[in-house]
């Protein structure tokens, strides 16, 4: 039996910091797990009652609710199939009663609990449930009905919507840029380069460590940095941590920039008004790189910080001294479609195609960036593929869906069927050519596509993997798909558990490629703009994805190879 909730939680003062820990747990979760994973509640305790083993003695945890979500009537489960589900749940969770309103992801379910209870399911009746099926419909009344209506036309969130987007007319009007967003009339001119200030946004991830070190490099300019932090020492500290993991932090750089702490889904980024004035006066140009990159999470839950955020920075833009906007965007606006089609760096596309909450947010904010130079603001847009590791040394950020994507067929020994191609950026070669473009103070009013050295298809992928070291048998999609399933179902490792929403049992999310497409990128702009600039992109042959792999076993994110096959020369 669950025993009573302890009497420090009585204690007034343990109350507020609780609440605080609460917030900060949650606002930790939502940066990390998709909507429907992120807990509705959080109990928090002096400590974990424990087992004489050391294990956590769950039968002492306090009671929560009965189990039911937060904000919703119980409702007990009527048909067979719920209630076998509410069985499944409440074994498996270790809450009560379970009913119809309750939401499996609130009540504590994970990825792996869903893998279990598709087992389950499967185990009891014989009917094959995806995984997706669980989180696109978490409810348990929800889930049973989507079942029981999978003999005939199943039914699909939303009406048949892509679970992560809005519609097609949504997303166009979602795209306005406010009427408020515009030089003001006593704005003074844009400062001609080379700048003596430069605001950066996004410099605590992986592109924006390497942003900085460009921009520090290529200028003289003090750098202000946009960062979630409760004060500028910590804000700047982060920025530090940033630059260090990926090797790019040089003596003498903490003189050269200033930590800003604020937050991009904030009016006004949270600042106060002296600090938001200052900016607004002094900050000669802006590079906008800050985004929560998520292919798993919705439209709904993205914009707060991607469109809203991106809103904000063309209101300081506009206030006070006009400043040039660089926005790094996406090669993922332009939507995916069979067969080849040329995509030249006009504005973005309509938006017809482009699915997928991340996919729509870069939308949004590239279409944006085009109104807001319409009505006098100077801006550029740039478009990398999927940002891949530094070309020189190999570091690369371990949290993208792409090295999840290698690591987990890695850990499962097999890679899937996919026919797609990849356009995969180095970071490095990113950093260095929207540096080169921003300080130089030209070509405002252009968008620039950087979709690498070529293409690579995934199967080319996988050869250089096994060229590499890291052979993969190779699987059709359904048996890779059930396969990884079963190794998520019995509790194996594996980096792509997280990432269970985005593939389906015939095949993965629209959001992660298109079968059969052929994009071919137009990069006239670009080529202009680095003319005589000595950067260049290497192609994504064994070289370079050798050298990334180097990296990830010496961070022992990959597992060591127990010997190596291919010989160490440029494709």
């Amino acid at each position: 039996m669950n025993a009573p909730t302890p009497p420090l939680a009585n204690d007034p003062l343990a109350q507020t910091a609780w609440a605080a820990f609460r917030t900060r747990l949650r606002e930790f979760a939502a940066d990390q797990l998709p909507e429907a994973m992120v807990p509705s509640r959080f109990v928090v305790l002096p400590e974990l009652p424990k087992l004489p083993n050391g294990k956590v003695d769950r039968g002492r945890l306090p009671a929560v609710s009965d189990g039911e979500s937060a904000g919703t009537a119980y409702v007990a489960p009527q048909t067979p199939l719920e209630i076998l589900l509410a069985d499944i749940w409440a074994d498996l969770l270790g809450v009560g009663r379970v009913g119809q309103k309750d939401n499996f992801f609130e009540l504590g379910g994970d990825s792996l609990a869903a893998a279990q209870t598709a087992a389950r399911l499967r185990a009891a009746t014989g009917l094959q449930v995806s995984l997706r099926s669980l989180f696109d419909h978490p409810t348990l009344g929800r889930l049973a009905r989507h079942i029981g209506a999978q003999d005939g036309p199943a039914p699909t969130v939303d009406g048949g919507r892509h679970p992560r987007s809005i519609s097609g007319t949504d997303l166009a009007a979602e795209a306005v840029l406010p009427a408020d967003i515009a030089p003001a009339d006593d704005a003074a001119p844009p400062a001609p380069a080379p700048y003596t200030t430069v605001l950066l946004t996004g410099g605590t991830g992986y592109t924006g460590a390497f942003l900085m070190r460009e921009l520090l490099d290529r200028s003289g300019a003090h750098l202000y940095v946009l960062v979630r932090a409760d004060t500028p020492r910590q804000a700047a500290g982060r920025v530090r941590t940033a630059m260090e993991r990926y090797g790019v932090w040089r003596d003498g750089d903490e003189s050269r920039f200033t930590g800003v702490p604020g937050d991009l889904a904030r009016p006004y980024f949270g600042l106060d008004h002296g600090t938001y004035r200052r900016l607004a006066r002094d900050v000669q140009m802006i590079v906008h790189n800050g985004a929560w990159s998520s292919y798993a999470l919705p439209y709904r839950r993205l914009k707060p910080v991607n469109v809203l955020g991106t809103q904000e920075v063309l209101r300081l833009a506009a206030r006070h001294l006009i400043k040039p906007v660089h926005y790094i965007s996406s090669l993922a606006v332009y939507p995916g479609r069979p067969g080849e089609h040329r995509w030249p760096e006009d504005a973005a596309t309509g938006p017809e195609g482009v699915v997928g909450g991340y996919r729509q947010t870069k939308w949004v904010g590239d279409r944006m960036m085009a109104q807001a130079h319409e009505r006098g603001l100077p801006t550029c847009v740039y478009r990398p593929g999927q940002i891949t590791g530094a070309q020189t040394t190999g570091a690369c950020a371990e949290d993208t869906f792409l090295n999840a994507t290698l690591k987990g067929c890695v850990q499962l020994g097999a890679a899937l069927e996919f026919d797609v191609f990849l356009e995969m950026t180095p970071v490095d070669f990113c950093a260095a050519a929207v540096a080169h473009v921003a300080l130089g103070g030209q070509g405002h009013g252009t968008a620039f596509n950087l979709p690498g050295g070529r293409p690579l298809a995934w199967d080319r992928l996988v050869d250089l993997l096994d060229e590499c070291g890291y052979p993969l048998r190779r699987l059709s999609y359904a048996d890779w798909y059930a396969e990884l399933t079963r190794a998520v179902e019995s509790g194996e490792q594996n980096e792509l558990a997280r990432f269970l929403p985005l593939f389906g049992s015939d095949q993965p999310a629209e959001d992660l490629g298109y079968r059969g497409s052929r994009p071919v990128f137009g990069t006239a702009n670009l080529r202009a703009a680095l003319t005589g600039s000595g950067i260049t992109c290497l192609p994504p042959g064994l070289e370079l994805v050798s050298r990334y792999l180097d990296h990830f076993e010496a961070t022992h994110f990959l597992p060591a190879r127990a010997e190596r096959t291919a010989e160490r020369k440029a494709p």
